[in-house]
């Protein structure tokens, strides 16, 4: 049974519940779901497969996204913890785009993303000490104020996909707020977008169940997927 499980791997890329269940059938007619459900997971955990949305899974393994912190953006995390260690919040910096685009960003800007009735508290606490901070901006604000290196103190939204143990926001909500009407929506140039998707894409684990309940939550939903579908070759598992 072993070396039919894996040729059906190494011969399908991708594939669902449903076809691996046909294949273990046609060797064992009597296999449970439970015992299959089992198998798909024991592939899982030990990193042959990789579940990519709800029944659907992929031999292609990609890595997890993750982004080294700059050396502002540990001091401001650093600063956080000290003064406010049980306050919620998530933070990324405008440079991470830059592996994705190919326009590099010059001006670096830090965006701290603070839970309700504390993000002024936070503001509060960076202007003390850098220059360029910025409370909730609008991009007209934004762009009128900006310095070299910003900081941008935001609310932090309900229902936002959880940050790593470090409180880095994850790929899938960078990708989304992109497309906000907002600031985010006007950091980078649109030309930029589809090379941005492309290798996030390309290069990541990028959890779609993740990206597509953020995006709905942001009335993104049929934006984004209209917007990959139209320039992209990226073949969304979620419809």
């Amino acid at each position: 049974m072993e070396e039919y499980v894996k040729d059906y791997i190494l011969q399908n890329e991708k594939f669902t519940t449903e076809g691996f269940s046909g294949m273990l059938r046609q060797y064992n007619p009597d296999i449970g779901r439970s015992t299959i459900y089992k198998r798909l997971k024991s592939l899982c955990d030990d990193g042959q497969i990789m579940r990519i949305s709800r029944g659907h899974f992929t031999s292609h393994i990609k890595s997890d996204y993750s982004y080294e912190m700059s050396k502002e953006m540990r001091s401001v995390t650093g600063r956080i913890q000290g003064e406010y260690p049980l306050v919620d919040y998530q933070v990324w910096e405008l440079f991470q785009l830059n592996e994705f685009v190919n326009h590099q960003i010059s001006r670096n800007t830090l965006f701290v993303e603070v839970e309700a009735k504390l993000d002024e508290s936070i503001f509060n606490l960076f202007f003390e000490k850098y220059p360029h901070v910025l409370l909730n901006p609008s991009a007209d604000e934004y762009y009128r104020y900006m310095g070299e290196r910003t900081i941008v103190v935001r609310k932090l939204l309900s229902e936002v996909p959880t940050p790593n143990a470090y409180k880095q926001a994850c790929i899938e909500k960078i990708l989304v707020d992109l497309f906000e009407h907002g600031l985010s929506g006007s950091l980078i140039e649109r030309t930029e977008y589809p090379d941005i998707l492309q290798t996030a894409f390309a290069g990541y684990n990028i959890n779609q169940p993740r990206l597509f309940r953020y995006a709905r939550r942001r009335g993104l939903e049929k934006v984004i997927m209209e917007y990959i579908a139209k320039n992209t070759d990226i073949r969304l598992e979620i419809r």
